[in-house]
């Protein structure tokens, strides 16, 4: 039984480790020899436009005879941004990143906590909420979480256990626009 496998794997060893042959070789080199097929049916169609520039030319003599101003790209550009700042300047809620600084029951703790805030960080919005029987304090507007870890450091050192959530915030005052 043994000498039949040894027999088989033998003879699977030699045939899986022989050169395939196929019929396109040229030669002992090993290339193929010129294959060729036409796929150009499966190639996407164009209509080629005529090179005559002289109807072109004419209408933009034309238009400009009559006083018709003709449009560049970047107008239209500058024109679609304009509308899109003004649109800006009515946007006032967005989402973004604000610092709990306190969340406790303590209503001693929390008035401590929110005069060190005005004394210590007095460019940062409070924003102090209750909810029977918690008492929260979250400070800032921020629009990138970059610029919250920047505070939470500095705030992690007089409260611990401040964090960083994800939340409805007032752009205009994040971008500091009065």
């Amino acid at each position: 039984m043994i000498r039949y496998f040894s027999l088989l794997f033998l003879i699977l060893a030699t045939v899986s480790c022989s050169s395939k042959l196929t019929p396109n070789r040229s030669g002992s080199t090993g290339q193929i020899a010129n294959y060729s097929e036409d796929i150009s049916h499966l190639l996407p169609k164009y209509d080629i436009p005529k090179e005559d520039n002289t109807e072109v030319k004419n209408d933009i003599r034309n238009e400009t005879a009559n006083n018709v101003l003709i449009e560049d790209d970047n107008q239209k550009i500058d024109a679609i941004l304009a509308k899109v700042v003004e649109n800006n300047k009515t946007f006032n809620n967005g989402q973004g990143f604000r610092i709990q600084v306190f969340s406790g029951n303590s209503r001693t703790d929390f008035e401590n906590a929110k005069s060190y805030l005005l004394r210590s960080f007095p460019q940062l919005e409070i924003y102090e909420t209750y909810s029977q029987p918690t008492y929260r304090i979250k400070v800032g507007d921020f629009i990138y979480y970059q610029d919250a870890e920047k505070f939470n450091t500095s705030l992690k050192q007089r409260f611990g256990t401040t964090r960083i959530l994800s939340d409805k915030i007032n752009v205009k005052k994040a971008l500091n626009i009065k």
